[in-house]
């Protein structure tokens, strides 16, 4: 029943949420009433059809005792580019061999007629791999500091890290009679391959490298290789005393006879509150007919960081080692529901791997360039108190978990990012919006016990799926729960996370859903 109007006026009701069906035709006819007598015809019947809906994921139900997600399962090695060589001096014309494939030559020996040669190619090949793994005799494993390095093929890091290699040394002895080479060629070779290992609570590092033995000419006699481990910048970094499982000379009936281990710890000073440090390596080789000829490298995208921002406490990660976050889908299914749909569904895809669309950490205000509260960032999205208000009314609350639970107002991205609708652009923002009200609208509900969907909010429009960000009414358990402080124990202090640091959001429990559809339906676990 309407109230009344003016003749001629329009008449209208409202309806309650929930007393339409969503994707239901219904038909309506109307009969006027003027406060004593009822019009005896009634009109014609008129239609019209509720909107399907655009988001009916299907999930079950919260697990409170599900066990923590183990993130350092997540983290897959980073491949990077092969480290650049470095002209060491003295460098003397070569004789018989070109600089530009990465020489680098000492100077000749009057008595013997001998050039020396050196340099490092990478080498990814089978025997090399297996060489750095098992010895010269491959009878037994070769200490490792990091134990994924074992048969991996070029250079990766981790956050905390890296395996660059493996390459193979070579010196080589070009034999130079009356200025001209006479091409005799004396060569030795080693399969090297170097680990960095860090402490993200500790200024100290370790580094090892490993050398094997492939080939050494006899007529060399033996050969000696000088190991210089630098970690640049003096005034940043102090390097220990190097330790070796294996003599660093080759000599004998039997050159290939044993294999070489070094270690060495390397210190960051501390002195600033973030510093980032550079690792050198250097091999000299030289024996009894071939003078000195040496070669240095270095790996730039294993680049090291060391802070004491994060936490007080100083440590060290390979900063551009780029994490992957794993929310706890067993423990708050809805609030991870939320997440991928709007990482899937949106053309921002935020933090989304495949996409090459990460996600920018924006810690405390204290700890950010622009001095933005990420709670500042919240309250553009989800003001206090807009869930109980305005969120949709059959968001579920779970109170047999937490008795005070009442709803309340997810949104990704995360607040506590640069990728937040919050954000503003001129603080480095990504995608701004003016309100709420411009993200995709879902909530969370139990349609029955053990059985919950994340739907649409059909109140309003269907999402037009070019949105900057999504807003969802859920429980405020599950909410918080969802990220709270196992994001930041678990992930952004576990891998000293720093103002605008990358990072994935990944969601495995998701990948057999297909978001490219009109309608997103899916079930989760698959049945």
């Amino acid at each position: 029943m309407s109230d009344f109007v003016m003749s001629g006026g329009r008449a209208s009701v409202t309806l309650r949420y929930g007393d339409l069906k969503a994707n239901t035709t219904y038909a309506f006819r109307t009969s006027a009433f003027d406060g004593s007598l009822y019009e005896t015809n009634w009109s014609s019947w008129a239609k019209f059809h509720t909107r399907g809906r655009a988001v009916n994921i299907t999930l079950p139900e919260p697990n409170k005792d599900a066990a923590v997600v183990d993130q350092d399962a997540h983290q897959d090695p980073q491949k990077i580019a092969q480290p650049s060589m470095a002209v060491v001096a003295p460098t003397v014309p070569p004789v018989a061999r070109s600089a530009e494939e990465g020489w680098n030559c000492g100077t000749l020996n009057k008595k013997t007629g001998i050039q020396p040669c050196s340099r490092l190619v990478p080498d990814d090949s089978k025997a090399t791999r297996d060489a750095l793994t098992n010895g010269t005799k491959g009878t037994a494993a070769l200490p490792s500091l990091v134990d994924w390095c074992a048969n991996l093929l070029d250079s990766h890091i981790k956050r905390y890290e890296a395996c660059i290699g493996s390459f193979t040394y070579e010196y080589q002895g070009i034999v130079v009679k009356e200025g001209k080479p006479t091409g005799e060629v004396l060569d030795a070779s080693w399969a090297v391959g170097q680990e960095v290992k860090l402490a993200g609570n500790s200024a100290t590092f370790t580094q090892q490298i490993t050398l094997v033995p492939v080939s050494i000419d006899p007529k060399f006699v033996s050969v000696t290789l000088n190991v210089e481990f630098d970690c640049l910048l003096a005034d940043r970094c102090s390097n220990g005393p190097q330790s070796w499982d294996g003599a660093l000379e080759w000599v004998g009936a039997d050159p290939l006879s044993h294999s070489a281990v070094g270690k060495i710890d390397h210190t960051w000073n501390a002195q600033n509150n973030a510093d980032t440090l550079d690792l050198s390596t250097k091999i000299t080789a030289y024996s009894p007919v071939a003078n000195p000829a040496a070669t240095r490298w270095q790996a730039d995208g294993a680049q090291i960081r060391c802070d004491k921002v994060s936490s007080t406490t100083p440590g060290c990660t390979f900063h551009k080692y780029i994490p992957t976050w794993v929310m706890n889908y067993a423990k708050t299914p809805p609030a991870v529901a939320h997440a991928w749909l709007i990482q899937a569904k949106l053309p921002t895809h935020p933090g989304s791997e495949s996409a090459n669309k990460p996600l920018f950490y924006l810690p405390a205000a204290s700890k950010n360039a622009p001095g933005r509260d990420p709670d500042d960032n919240r309250k553009v999205i989800c003001p206090d108190g807009w869930a109980a208000t305005f969120g949709n009314p059959d968001a579920t609350a779970v109170t047999e978990i937490s008795s005070t639970d009442k709803a309340s107002c997810d949104e990704f991205a995360y607040a506590s990012t640069y990728n937040s609708g919050g954000m503003p652009t001129s603080m480095g923002g990504m995608n701004e919006v003016d309100i709420g009200n411009d993200c995709v609208q879902t909530y969370a509900t139990r349609v029955k016990q053990g059985e919950w969907h994340l739907y649409d909010d059909i109140r309003g429009a269907a999402p037009k799926w070019t949105e900057k960000c999504g807003r969802s009414a859920m429980s405020g358990w599950i909410n918080s729960t969802s990220m709270g402080g196992a994001f930041s124990s678990a992930f952004s202090t576990k891998y000293r996370m720093l103002d605008k640091d990358p990072y994935w959001v990944a969601f495995p429990q998701f990948a057999h859903c297909d978001a490219s559809k009109v309608t997103v339906t899916c079930t989760v676990p698959k049945p």
